[in-house]
């Protein structure tokens, strides 16, 4: 297999395990809880400078009341995160089981979070009150809350979805969130009532307190197991899975420093008082200096590539902002908001960064190129400084340059999969949106097509309106239009241009027009985007008025909704007449698809706007009956044939169906447009049926306006030297 299968092989692999229900849940509830991560971080930074000096100056500052407010920020954060993630684990998970199952009953999110609240304090508060606070916090409590919010989550939907579990819905009155609430009801007690059984027979086994059981055993392997290079491969290992896992992996495994790691950093000190070689090469200094630059995993590398490789401006932002407390060690605003844990596509580096970087400074000390560590360093000591002062050598400076050297370098490659992997399910997600916004069934007044979707679609359809709402008040630059001449290859002139709207979306990029604009008539935008097009294409026109044939056409898409406003005409001819255009040099498009009703207020609007001499064409014409009752209801100056049976001309039938759009055409005295024609074989067909007028990528590209100006006198002037 070569690298690049390997690589797509590797890329659907983590596609699907980041799809993986129980890993979207953590991440997205490790999302919730990050602004709580974010102000703890810099809190925790401010009141643990690396510098005495400079904290004695903060804290004089600060005074007495502004330390006390920092400790309270600091508890009111860092200190229930753990509690925090276990209610937004609990109310997502509710909400997905409600999404992915709705022939089930509806579970509240917040009864969600309620049972898996309940259910953590049940199963992990110990019974001495003074103690909870460690295991509602985020340094000791988050692994043990994902797991009983997981499961005790899990298990209430089981429950809520067998039958056995559902009260009469007759129990409860005519309000339907309460009839939800009640049905479930039993289910909810249930799950809280075997925890409760659970928590009882741990009681009875001796691990009253489940924190502090989880911490003794995850610390056992490592008591007995020496101080060489296979126990710090061993412990730095272990302690990056917690952390994987969503556990802060070297205070879970606090018993480790307070047995081993912390006496080896006394004996070492003691031997340098006396001038003898210290014998561990490992100690609690070693790791946070050599290993944990930026916090467990080295992120202080990643933050750099990220920074250098990736894609994703918001996640560059993200890393410039963790920066500052990656400098001091503080990890968390970057493990939590790419995140790292349970994030397949990180996971390598993150357990291989820690472990290669173990081994390049255990082999610099057993050489006597890096002094061993003996001095006590403030664990928020920046990264080449903190290398100085742990070994008395610049020489610690330098391993630590190494070090995060090779996590750059280790990190690089996978900041650019975890891009291709977002990327990926962002294009799925993305096209499934697509596909909502192409269909024609939502041009009811009040119906909305894309914006109610349950799941990723709809969250990315409600980001996307909210998103295009700014892009229309702040004038960004993000919506423009390029311009598609239409040619007519008998006379080798432009006779028209489309007018097609763009967005450029900051995050998203490209955002496809049928997405635009059904998010436009969910928000209730429609009339103002509309109206934007227009303006804009008819600026354009206006701005071509010297250079381009008089009777150009520019031609505009309109939707049936934009013709339900009875302003719509009014609008129309104070745009024209604002830029000083006659109506002949404007055109209406309206898609076939799109299913308008010609009711009568319509069509008056229509014949007001065709007697004053507006063009008016129909889109993605067929043979359908929908086309033909347009020609039949509105006054039609154009049909242009749909791209479906441009593409696909290879058969009789097919030809027959556009010789006869073309006869019904010249019959009512109406021009036809051929679109999408990208060869010259397409021409040739069209051309031989008797078609004049195409539009395509054999003629042109959509263009930018000034690119449009040019290529219109370009084929223009081609026909005058012809001639």
């Amino acid at each position: 297999m070569n690298s690049r299968n390997l690589a797509q092989s590797l890329l659907c692999l983590l596609d699907d395990l980041s799809g993986r229900p129980a890993f979207l849940s953590i991440r997205r509830g490790l999302f919730i809880v990050l602004p709580l991560i974010l102000v703890g971080s810099f809190t925790l930074l401010l009141r643990n400078l690396p510098f005495p000096e400079a904290q004695k100056v903060v804290d004089t500052l600060l005074g007495p009341a502004g330390v006390r407010a920092c400790d309270n920020l600091t508890s009111a954060t860092f200190g229930i995160a753990a509690l925090a993630l276990a209610c937004a684990l609990g109310g997502a998970n509710a909400m997905r089981a409600s999404l992915t199952c709705p022939s089930a009953p509806a579970i509240s999110p917040m009864l969600g979070s309620l049972v898996v609240l309940s259910c953590f304090f049940v199963i992990v508060a110990p019974e001495e009150t003074g103690s909870w606070t460690m295991s509602f916090s985020m340094d000791r409590g988050l692994l043990l809350a994902m797991i009983v919010a997981m499961a005790s989550s899990s298990v209430f939907v089981r429950l809520a979805r067998l039958r056995v579990f559902h009260l009469p819905e007759e129990v409860a009155g005519h309000d339907p969130v309460v009839r939800d609430v009640v049905k479930v009801m039993p289910a909810a007690v249930g799950t809280i009532l075997l925890f409760t059984c659970i928590r009882f027979v741990l009681t009875i086994y001796g691990a009253a307190d489940l924190q502090q059981a989880t911490s003794n055993l995850l610390a056992l392997p490592f008591l007995h197991s020496g101080n060489g290079l296979g126990f710090g491969l061993l412990y730095g290992t272990a302690s990056q899975i917690l952390w994987f896992f969503g556990a802060h992996g070297p205070n879970v495994l606090n018993a480790v420093d307070v047995n081993i790691l912390t006496p080896a950093g006394l004996v070492n000190a003691k031997a340098a008082m006396y001038g003898t070689t210290p014998p561990f090469v490992f100690t609690k200094v070693f790791f946070d200096t050599f290993t944990r630059m930026g916090g467990s995993g080295s992120t202080f590398a990643l933050c750099f590539a990220i920074l250098a490789r990736c894609r994703d401006r918001g996640m560059k932002k993200l890393s410039l902002l963790a920066l500052v407390p990656a400098l001091c060690n503080v990890n968390e605003p970057l493990i939590f908001g790419v995140p790292l844990v349970l994030n397949p596509a990180f996971a390598i580096p993150f357990l291989l960064v820690p472990a290669v970087q173990t081994v390049v400074a255990y082999t610099a000390t057993v050489m006597d190129f890096l002094p061993y560590t003996s001095i006590g360093v403030a664990w928020t000591t920046p990264p080449l400084i903190s290398g100085y002062v742990a070994t008395g050598s610049i020489n610690g400076s330098v391993i630590q340059l190494i070090n995060l050297a090779l996590g750059f370098l280790i990190y690089l490659p996978f900041v650019a999969l975890s891009d291709a992997v977002r990327e990926k399910h962002g294009r799925q997600v993305m096209q499934a949106l697509l596909e909502v916004a192409c269909r024609c069934e939502s041009s009811a007044p009040d119906k909305c097509k894309c914006i109610t979707l349950p799941g990723e679609v709809g969250r990315l359809a409600h980001t996307l309106a909210n998103d295009l709402e700014r892009a229309l008040n702040e004038k960004e630059n993000q919506l423009y239009l390029v311009f598609q001449p239409q040619c007519n290859h008998a006379t080798g002139r432009v006779v028209g241009v489309e007018a097609l709207l763009r967005w450029d979306h900051p995050v998203y990029g490209a955002i496809a027009p049928p997405i635009t604009v059904a998010l436009a008539e969910d928000m209730n935008l429609i009339d103002r985007l509309g109206k934007f097009i227009l303006l804009e294409a008819c600026k354009q026109r206006a701005a071509w008025s010297a250079a381009v044939p008089h009777d150009l056409v520019i031609a505009v898409n309109i939707t049936p909704r934009q013709l339900r406003n009875a302003n719509f005409a009014k609008m129309v001819l104070d745009t024209l007449y604002g830029q000083k255009l006659k109506p002949t040099q404007l055109e209406l498009e309206i898609t076939e698809s799109s299913i308008l009703e010609p009711d009568s207020r319509t069509l008056d609007l229509l014949t007001r706007l065709r007697v004053l001499g507006v063009r008016l064409a129909i889109d993605d014409f067929g043979m359908g009956h929908t086309s033909l009752r347009y020609l039949r209801a509105f006054p039609v100056t154009t049909v242009k044939v749909d791209r479906s049976l441009t593409e696909s001309l290879n058969s009789n039938v097919q030809e027959q169906i556009v010789r006869s759009i073309l006869d019904l055409s010249r019959s009512l005295h109406i021009t036809t447009v051929v679109e999408g024609v990208e060869d010259e074989q397409q021409l040739r067909v069209f051309t031989r049926i008797g078609y004049q007028t195409f539009q395509g990528y054999y003629f042109s590209r959509p263009l930018a306006g000034g690119d449009c100006l040019d290529f219109v006198r370009n084929f223009n002037a081609r026909a005058g030297q012809d001639k």
